[in-house]
């Protein structure tokens, strides 16, 4: 799994997503960014930035994969009289649509955690009034081409934390003759 592909399907699921049709510009980003980077680039509001965060440090497993908590975040950002409402408004539909969104089927990685809403800017930039707010979250991911040692069944499968394994062994059905 590449998280280049995983930021893609991002951002094909906000485009296709009936609730921001409103939304002008919807791009990719490197990471954060501040008020001055937003007046060196150009912008056609209301706008969505799609970032990786970054991950904390993990240990390999025993397949040579690893398993990262990677961080997310979608920037909004508007502009004019009412961007603030409208940023508000922009910021529930990005969060409601992240809610438990995996984004794709056939990549290895968890639900949407620790979503969190930030107000991160509101006032001038350039004689522009401006708004940026933020969506963020953690979504587990496997990384990495397994080796095939203490591996799933399913190697793009990721078992949510918390999720109780059946370890029942029915030991009344024995084969014949035993």
């Amino acid at each position: 799994m590449k998280i280049s592909d995983f930021l893609k399907a991002i951002k094909a699921d906000l485009a296709k997503a009936p609730e921001l049709d409103a939304v002008r510009d919807l791009e990719i980003t490197p990471g954060k960014f501040n008020a001055s980077e937003i007046a060196r680039q150009s912008f056609k509001t209301p706008a969505l930035r799609v970032a990786f965060l970054g991950a904390p440090k993990t240990q390999a497993k025993a397949d040579s994969t690893r398993q990262f908590n990677g961080a997310f975040a979608v920037f909004i950002m508007t502009e004019g009289r009412d961007r603030d409402l409208e940023g508000i408004d922009l910021v529930q539909a990005v969060a409601e649509r992240i809610e438990m969104n995996r984004f794709v089927d056939d990549m290895p990685v968890g639900d949407p955690t620790n979503q969190r809403i930030d107000v991160l800017y509101t006032g001038e930039v350039d004689d522009t009034g401006l708004a940026l707010f933020s969506v963020s979250w953690t979504q587990t991911m496997r990384l990495g081409k397994s080796q095939g040692l203490a591996d799933f069944d399913d190697p793009a499968a990721v078992i949510s934390e918390g999720t109780v394994l059946n370890t029942d062994i029915d030991i009344t059905q024995l084969p014949e003759g035993m």
